[in-house]
């Protein structure tokens, strides 16, 4: 099986599939008519009892919604327990829709069960792309009872509020509405159709004994005295109608009706289960432990059954089995059937039931469908099945990152089982390393080093090595991690394809302690064997640290391809998405932003957050700080105010990228301290742990924002004792190594040295970079720090300079006094505290319109368009800027276009 294969077939079709309508279906205009009415709302709650016909009503509900819109389509979800889990549940949600409408790469990539991802930014990207289409859509959610998460309740929620008119989601279950969801129906947004609503009524009951059970009629009477005994409950009739095939008297069906008062079990078993043959109760029995099957799982799990025969029979008689549309016929039986199954069979096999899920594990494994056959193999408590699953598609199912999966087939086995199979071994290295408890790998690797310490499998040792390497660099343990990979390099042969997880590790190891010089060509090696080995995460993470190394040393061209790199790497791949991506994007935005391309880093920062719309907030606050740092390069107060305002709150997930975080907390601790922001910078460092020393470039960004924080309140003893300790660490890697962050500390030197009233020996100092400076191009991290600095430049004697430093201040102080001049926004130009959120021009054209108390039908006059066009940019806009009405949208509109000319931040 491919690994492509893997993935698809992760997920259960027929879950995603609509059910057949079952043959016996009677027609109830008023049930028909009554779904058709409440899909007018954007939440329909169907909520009955089991065997009220839920599933049935929607069914022929939407028949009839078609009947009246032809262009109307339905999205199908039959949910189970499983489905609790939030990552489960976008998963089968975002493919279900994807049957219907055509969805976004991006966002079906963030649906995957192997994503991290949160349900409301999905479902926010997922509102974005409903609102485009133009037909009726119907999205059902069968069994939502079975859903116990409040994560997808309060999803769903915000979902169904925002709709947009033409898409309604129906929510099928035998429980009322969750907690979450209530205010929705205070608002008017949700339409019910109760028991109360979906009970036979006596023409309809004539109806279905007419059609159901025209070898046996009744009259009028007999049948409201039926219709009364079960109350309208549709199963209740079935029931009937199945045990009216024996043909008894009126009066001998309801006394045996009024003798056990209805119980489903007693009288399923009794009238209707006993009288069928025996090939078709032992098939009835042994598929009851499926929650779906086809032909083929029915063949491996019953024995000597003619599987298409029995099938046929309980379809030609009505016997609650159900059928999906899908391509290799999927049934399941009605739930209240499938629960008097298992009852009876655990009762027939006293509860040992191990041989069936084998065969069903069996089953599910010969056609692909990787977590039926885990689920099955699990209950089975077969060890070898697992291992068996363990040892075909371990590999597969670690290099789709369903880690989740493999954990739970690992845990129903003991380290010593584990340690005794060295394949599984490495299976169970990489998900604790990576997804579990990395302290757990060496006792099991050790024990089975143990096992194979007589063999000369040099290569087996090699990959327990690797292993052993990347569990230590989970642990932050550095040192153990790096003799690791160097003792698993040594056992590899030279030209063997495996060598690169242990150079990755290697060269993270390196990365991670500052010593760039030495992880570059590890990086570039482990990117080419990353390529042979079609390992696109371990390529893509490669040729990102490389960019990052060569930006350390100032080369931003060769930064900027690198970066440029990865994004047609994974174009190329179809990786439009994750992680990787989205760090080379900043990466080239802050290469893009040193060398003064402004519109460029923009341009490279509102793709981040196209990326990332569907990903939880924080990542999008990170955006606001690139966009603050740009502003600040610029000098311009007012635009840089509201987006501080919008990235501050970023501060309280210092946790949530190590990548990301200390550059938001550099550019915020900047601002306030550029503002005179005190009482927030000391707040701040009190609550921040003091950076006793540095390693990584995250480091020494973080330890950047400390020391502006102390100078800002005027600790200089404190300052310049950090500003020291980070220039020696910086000086001890070598010139090229941290070539950028030399730089921009000893500008932080220069200011220490004008704020303790030493401007002759900043001033020379600052000659003495100028060199450093023209060469490397460095221009951002001079006009950051421009209220210092910039006086400083003025100062400085052009006529003792070389020409190639006279230009370079020249252009510095171009830059400079260009600081603030913007011309009047034209209609045209978005704001940039928008942009971000990719408001486009035409949706600005609209907000200025309405910010103008123009209607939709004079804006769209004004525009040369269509008002229905009008009425979609509103929509878009209200979603991206975070409003709910026209008041709102006014307000913060105005607030953009009145902003003052900017000055220089002081």
């Amino acid at each position: 099986m491919s690994s492509e294969a893997v993935k698809s077939q992760f997920l259960v079709p027929s879950k995603t599939s609509v059910p057949h309508t079952p043959a016996n279906a009677v027609s109830r205009n008023r049930v028909d008519a009554a779904f058709v009415a409440a899909c007018q709302q954007p939440l329909v709650v169907v909520s009955a009892g089991a065997g009220f016909g839920k599933t049935t009503a929607v069914l022929k509900g939407f028949e009839s919604l078609k009947q009246q819109d032809n262009e109307a389509r339905l999205c199908w979800l039959s949910l189970d327990p499983e489905d609790s889990d939030e990552k489960t549940f976008a998963a089968y949600f975002i493919t279900a829709i994807s049957k219907q409408v055509p969805l976004s790469e991006a966002l079906m990539y963030s649906a995957r069960p192997d994503r991290s991802h949160r349900l409301k930014p999905l479902f926010g990207q997922l509102l974005y792309e409903l609102d485009r289409i133009q037909h009726k859509l119907v999205i059902i959610l069968d069994d939502y009872h079975l859903i116990e998460t409040e994560e997808i309740h309060s999803a769903l929620a915000y979902l169904a509020k925002h709709l947009p008119p033409h898409v309604s989601l129906v929510l099928t279950t035998r429980c009322e509405m969750p907690s979450s969801m209530m205010s929705l129906r205070l608002k008017g947004l949700v339409a019910d159709i109760s028991a109360e609503q979906l009970s036979f009524q006596l023409p309809e009951a004539q109806d279905f004994f007419s059609q159901a059970a025209h070898a046996f009629q009744l009259e009028e009477d007999e049948v409201v005295q039926l219709l009364d005994h079960v109350e309208g409950w549709v199963v209740g009739l079935q029931l009937i109608v199945l045990g009216l095939q024996s043909q008894p008297s009126f009066e001998e069906l309801k006394a045996r009706l009024l003798q056990k008062n209805l119980n489903v079990v007693d009288y399923f078993e009794s009238e209707i289960f006993d009288a069928l043959p025996d090939d078709v109760q032992r098939f009835l029995l042994s598929t009851s432990i499926v929650k779906r099957f086809n032909v083929e799982v029915a063949a491996e799990i019953t024995d000597g059954i003619n599987v298409h025969e029995v099938i046929d029979f309980l379809q030609r008689q009505n016997l609650f089995i159900v059928q999906f549309n899908e391509p290799h016929q999927w049934y399941r039986y009605h739930h209240l059937l499938r629960e008097f199954l298992l009852h009876k069979l655990r009762l027939q096999t006293g509860g040992d039931m191990a041989e069936l899920y084998q065969r069903a594990s069996n089953a599910f494994l010969k056609i692909g469908y990787i977590v039926g056959a885990v689920n099955h193999a699990i209950n089975s408590q077969n060890q070898q099945q697992i291992i068996r699953i363990l040892e075909q598609y371990g590999d597969e199912l670690l290099h789709q990152a369903h880690y989740g999966l493999l954990k739970r087939c690992l845990t129903e086995l003991s380290d010593e089982v584990i340690a005794s199979n060295p394949q599984i071994t490495l299976v169970f290295g990489w998900v604790e390393s990576i997804f579990g408890d990395a302290s757990k790998v060496e006792p099991v690797v050790r024990m089975a080093e143990q096992k194979i310490a007589d063999s000369d499998d040099t290569l087996m040792q090699a990959e327990f090595e690797t292993v052993r390497s990347q569990a230590c660099f989970s642990l932050a343990e550095l040192n153990a991690a790096e003799q690791a990979a160097k003792r698993a390099l040594t056992l590899y042969p030279q030209d063997h394809i495996r060598r690169q997880s242990a150079l990755l590790t290697l060269a993270n190891v390196k990365f991670t302690q500052g010593r760039m010089t030495e992880a570059l060509p590890i990086f570039e090696e482990s990117e080419l064997l990353s390529r042979q080995e079609a390992n696109h995460d371990a390529v893509l993470w490669s040729l990102y640290q490389q960019s990052q190394i060569w930006k350390q040393r100032c080369q931003f061209t060769q930064a900027a391809e690198l970066t440029k790199a990865v994004q047609d790497y994974a174009a190329q791949h179809n990786l439009n998405s994750g992680f990787n991506l989205f760090f080379s994007l900043f990466a080239q935005a802050e290469v893009a932003l040193e060398t003064y391309r402004l519109r460029e880093a923009k341009q490279l920062i509102n793709e981040v957050g196209k990326l990332c719309q569907s990903w939880s907030k924080p990542w999008s606050r990170h955006l606001y700080g690139w966009l603050l740092r740009a502003e600040m390069i610029k000098g311009k107060p007012t635009v840089a105010r509201d987006l501080a305002e919008r990235h501050k709150s970023i501060l309280a997930f210092p946790d949530f990228s190590d990548q990301l975080f200390p550059y938001s907390e550099e550019i915020q601790l900047l601002y306030w301290w550029q503002c005179d922001e005190k009482k927030k910078i000391a707040s701040w460092l009190k609550a921040t742990p003091e950076i006793d020393s540095c390693q990584s470039t995250g480091d020494f960004v973080s330890l950047r924002a400390q020391i502006y924080g102390h100078l800002a309140l005027n600790n200089f003893t404190t300052a310049e004792s950090k500003l020291q300790q980070a220039l020696a660490l910086l000086e001890a890697q070598g010139k090229d190594a941290y070539q950028l962050e030399q730089i921009r500390y000893r500008l932080i030197a220069i200011i220490l040295l004008i704020k303790t009233d030493n401007e002759p020996q900043a001033l020379a100092d600052f000659v003495a970079l100028l060199p450093l400076l023209q060469e490397t191009g460095v221009v951002a991290s001079v006009l950051l720090l421009r209220q210092w600095l910039m006086p400083l430049v003025k100062k400085i004697d052009a006529a003792t300079l070389p020409e190639g430093q006279v230009r370079y201040l020249e252009q510095l102080l171009i830059l400079y006094k260009q600081r603030s001049r913007t011309s009047r926004r034209g209609e045209d130009e978005v704001p940039d505290s928008i942009s971000v959120l990719g408001v486009s021009k035409k949706e600005w054209r609209v907000l200025q319109c309405i910010i103008q108390g123009k209607s939709n039908e004079e804006t769209a006059r004004t525009m040369f368009v269509a008002v229905s066009t009008v009425k979609t940019h509103i929509n878009n806009l209200y979603k991206k800027l975070s409003v709910a009405n026209r008041k709102q949208a006014i307000e913060l509109g105005q607030k953009l276009l009145n902003e003052p000319e900017e000055g220089p931040i002081s």
